[in-house]
C-alpha cells in the first residue's frame, strides 16, 4: 500500500473517531492480502475469523432469501469492509464473497484482535461504530435479543440509542448499546450484571426505567422506557438560560433521583445535561444509572479516568481515587452551574488539570458571571462543589432540602405573571391571524423569563424568551 495501515484506518470512516495511538495498535493486526478477479473471498457456512477492509477493487456480495434464492447483490468498494460480524459472533458466515475485479484489502483476524482489545481497550470503539451502522442499515441483523430495531433515537461518538419494539409483545422501548470499550475492561462485565439486578429496581418518577438488559453481538444492551423529551444539553443550546424557578425545579428533581439511587447503593458518576431528559410538562427524568458506576469504579488511570465526562468530575473521580454519592452531588453542581450561567465553569482540555490540582479553585461563583442569579442558587453551587467532599452537601436530600423555602406553589412560577390574551376573530383571515401571532411571539422573547403558549392557528407551540 502507499500509505501505512495506520494511516489508511484513519480514512476508513467508521475507525475516524480512534485515536492515532488506537490506530497504531489497530494497524499491528492487519495483514495486507490480494484476490484476483472472479476469486471467491469467503465461502457461506465458512467459519467467522476475520473480517476485511477494501483498500483498492471492489468485491461482489450475494444475497440469498431462505429459499437459496438471490434477492439482490450488494457491490462495496473502497473504505467498505466486509465479515465485520465474525468479529462480534464468531457464528458461521452467512453469505458468499467474491472479488468483482483485483481487490487490495487488510484482514484482521478474530483471535488476535480479542488479545489486542485486552491489552488496549479504546481499539474496540470500531466495533460499537460497526454494529450501530449494521443494526441500522443491515438486512441480516434487525434484532437484540427479544426487540426488533425500529430506528435510532439518538448517537454520540461510540454509543446509540435505538427505538425497539418486543416482539410478541409489541411494547415501545429504548435500547442503549454500551460501547465495546467497556466490556473488555477488566471486572466491567461482573459488575454490570450485578448492578444490573438494582438498576431494574430503580423505581423512580425521576429516574428512567430500566427493564431488561440483553447481551448480543460481544457487547450489552439495556432495555428502558422510552421518554418523550429532550435531553437539558439540547434544551439549553436551544433555549438559553431557564428562568430561577425553573432550575431550582430541574435541580431538585436530579437530586430526588440521586437520592432515590444512593440510597439503593447505586452512584451515577456521569451526572451531565446530555444524562437529563426533560418532559414536556417540565418532570426531569434521569438516565444511566450504573453504566458509569460499573465503568469508573476502581479507575486509576489518567486513560480510565478521561473515558468519563471531565468537566462534570469531581475531583476524587479525576484523581482515581474512591467515589460515592457525594462526587454525584458534586456533579450537580457543576450542571447547576451550567443551567444558571449558560456556560461551564472550564473546558475540556484544562478539566483534568483544575481537578487534581488543590491550589485551584473547582467552579466560580455563579454570580460572578451574572449577578441577578439568585444569592441561594449560588450558594448552592459553591457548597456541592467544594474540593473536599466532606464540606459539600452529603445527602442529595439536603438540596432538596435547601431549595424547599424557594420553591413556587403548585401550578405557579416564583415571582411570576401569567397574563391570558383571548383573541377571536373570522376565521377566513387565518394569514392576519398568524402574522399578528407572530408579532406577538416577537415582542414576548424580548422579555426576559418570558414564556408563551400560544393554541390554535399555525402559530402553535411555546416560545421562551432567552
Amino acid at each position: 500500500m502507499t500509505m501505512s495501515h495506520a494511516a489508511f484506518l484513519k480514512t476508513v470512516p467508521a475507525f475516524r473517531s480512534l485515536s492515532d495511538s488506537a490506530c497504531q495498535h489497530l494497524s499491528s493486526q492487519c495483514e495486507e492480502t490480494r484476490f484476483a478477479a472472479g476469486e471467491q473471498i469467503i465461502r457461506r457456512g465458512d467459519p467467522g475469523d476475520a473480517m476485511f477492509i477494501i483498500a483498492e477493487g471492489g468485491v461482489r456480495i450475494p444475497i440469498q432469501n431462505p429459499d437459496g434464492r438471490e434477492m439482490l447483490t450488494v457491490r462495496l468498494g473502497p473504505h467498505d469492509f466486509f465479515g465485520e460480524m465474525a468479529l462480534l459472533t464468531g457464528e458461521p458466515r452467512n453469505a458468499d464473497v467474491f472479488a468483482e475485479s483485483d481487490v487490495r484489502c487488510l484482514r484482521i483476524r478474530r483471535e488476535p484482535l480479542q488479545l489486542l482489545l485486552k491489552e488496549h481497550t479504546a481499539v474496540a470503539a470500531f466495533l460499537t461504530n460497526i454494529l450501530g451502522q449494521r443494526l441500522l442499515e443491515g438486512e441480516n441483523i434487525r434484532s437484540v435479543g427479544r426487540y426488533r430495531i425500529a430506528g435510532e433515537l439518538g448517537a454520540g461518538g461510540q454509543a446509540f440509542v435505538f427505538e425497539g419494539r418486543h416482539e410478541t409483545l409489541g411494547h415501545t422501548v429504548a435500547i442503549k448499546m454500551l460501547s465495546h470499550e467497556l466490556i473488555y475492561e477488566a471486572g466491567f462485565v461482573e459488575r454490570f450484571k450485578a448492578e444490573s439486578r438494582i438498576m431494574a429496581m430503580l423505581r423512580h418518577e425521576n429516574i428512567v426505567r430500566v427493564f431488561d438488559y440483553e447481551e448480543a453481538y460481544a457487547t450489552f444492551f439495556i432495555v428502558m422506557e422510552k421518554v418523550a423529551g429532550t435531553d437539558l444539553k439540547r434544551l439549553l443550546l436551544s433555549r438559553g438560560v431557564p428562568s430561577a424557578a425553573a432550575a431550582r425545579s430541574i435541580i431538585s428533581q436530579i437530586a430526588k433521583a440521586l437520592d432515590h439511587a444512593h440510597e439503593r447503593g447505586i452512584v451515577h458518576r456521569d451526572v451531565k445535561p446530555g444524562n437529563v431528559l426533560i418532559e414536556e410538562g417540565g418532570r426531569v427524568k434521569l438516565m444511566d444509572f450504573g453504566i458509569a458506576s460499573s465503568h469508573a469504579e476502581g479507575a486509576g488511570s489518567a486513560e480510565q479516568v478521561i473515558l468519563g465526562t471531565p468537566i462534570y468530575m469531581s475531583p476524587e473521580q479525576a484523581m482515581g481515587r474512591a467515589t460515592d454519592g457525594r462526587s454525584d452531588i458534586f456533579s450537580l453542581g457543576v450542571l447547576a452551574f451550567e443551567l444558571l450561567t449558560g456556560q461551564r465553569p472550564y473546558g475540556t482540555e484544562e478539566a483534568l488539570a483544575v481537578l487534581r490540582d488543590p491550589e485551584l479553585p473547582t467552579v466560580p461563583p455563579p454570580r460572578a458571571i451574572d449577578p441577578r442569579i439568585p444569592q441561594d442558587l449560588d450558594e448552592l453551587v459553591l457548597r456541592a462543589t467544594e474540593r473536599d467532599p466532606a464540606n459539600r452537601f452529603q445527602r442529595a436530600r439536603e438540596i432538596v432540602a435547601f431549595l424547599e423555602p424557594h420553591r413556587a406553589a403548585p401550578g405557579e412560577t416564583a415571582r411570576t405573571r401569567r397574563v391570558t390574551l383571548t383573541l377571536t376573530c373570522d376565521a377566513a383571515e387565518p394569514r392576519r391571524v398568524d402574522a399578528f401571532l407572530r408579532k406577538v411571539r416577537k415582542e414576548a422573547e424580548k422579555i426576559p423569563g418570558a414564556r408563551l403558549t400560544v393554541s390554535g392557528g399555525a402559530e402553535n407551540g411555546e416560545s421562551r424568551a432567552r
